[in-house]
């Protein structure tokens, strides 16, 4: 169900059976485990056989149309650990999934809760995907910053963690929180495309989080409502709350220097890639 805030009147998604949600921190059954597949519901896509990534609706949707992607079928695994060609395929299942729920939705959201300081209910690792029936609030006001220029065509004075040929992995110069990164393809689009080596990016980048705090998001941020825009994925460990001032003023506070963001990141990266 949509409301809206009594002032503004921005979009509210009311979605009072996600209180239901069994958390399997607190014991419960683990439904994202293989032989456990008829606790969730029908699948709409697997790869392997047994499965190693499926994707099925979530059993307590906060919309019409969202969806869970399990990226493996090992309770404890985490992203970093996955092979390389599990990893892409595991990717490429987000982007298919996205591209499937897009015919239906104005928006679709893509994320990933890992760890319960970051949200999520369940240990096992997954990411979800919500279609909306509206332009949510940041892509919209982003959307907005893209009609003159864009400005994530020239990084060049952000600090830079790693790139690879079709992506720029940087810590933004505006970050809004501690450690975070943005992940920010080359190429101009306003929606997510081909991953290409996306999933080797994110590996890095879930090792060397992994290295500052036990839990973290990402965001796939799209703009199919501004062919003028350019699409990126946000990341950031999960290092504190968002506390009163937040709140309260819609303004960040951010303590770490993004320079000294990409630094750390950077030699986290490096020290996972030569296996020091």
């Amino acid at each position: 169900m949509i409301r809206k805030t009594p002032i503004t009147g921005d979009p509210v998604i009311l979605a009072p059976a996600r209180n239901e949600r069994p958390s399997a921190y607190e014991g419960a059954p683990c439904p994202f485990c293989p032989g456990a597949e008829r606790e969730t519901p029908p699948e709409v896509a697997r790869d392997g056989e047994p499965w190693r990534v499926r994707a099925f609706p979530n059993k307590f949707p906060a919309t019409e149309h969202h969806e869970v992607i399990v990226e493996t079928a090992r309770h404890d695994e985490t992203f970093d650990a996955l092979a390389p060609e599990h990893a892409a395929r595991a990717v490429q299942m987000m982007f298919e999934r996205y591209r499937a729920l897009r015919e239906r939705s104005p928006y679709v959201a893509l994320f990933k809760n890992h760890g319960r300081a970051a949200g999520a209910s369940i240990p096992h690792m997954h990411s979800q995907i919500i279609g909306t029936p509206f332009i949510p609030l940041r892509p919209a006001r982003e959307g907005d910053g893209f009609v003159r220029r864009c400005r994530l065509c020239a990084m060049e004075t952000h600090p830079l963690i790693a790139e690879s040929e079709h992506y720029l992995w940087i810590a933004p110069l505006g970050a809004t929180t501690a450690y975070q990164q943005w992940i920010v393809p080359k190429a101009h689009g306003p929606e997510m495309d081909e991953p290409r080596e996306l999933a080797a990016l994110l590996q890095d980048a879930a090792w060397a989080m992994s290295t500052i705090a036990e839990a973290y998001n990402w965001a796939f941020v799209n703009f199919p409502h501004e062919e003028r825009g350019h699409w990126y994925v946000e990341l950031a460990p999960r290092t504190a709350v968002v506390a009163g001032f937040e709140l309260g003023s819609g303004t960040f506070i951010n303590t770490i220097d993004p320079a000294d963001t990409a630094r750390a990141l950077r030699a986290a990266a490096e020290a996972r890639r030569t296996g020091r």
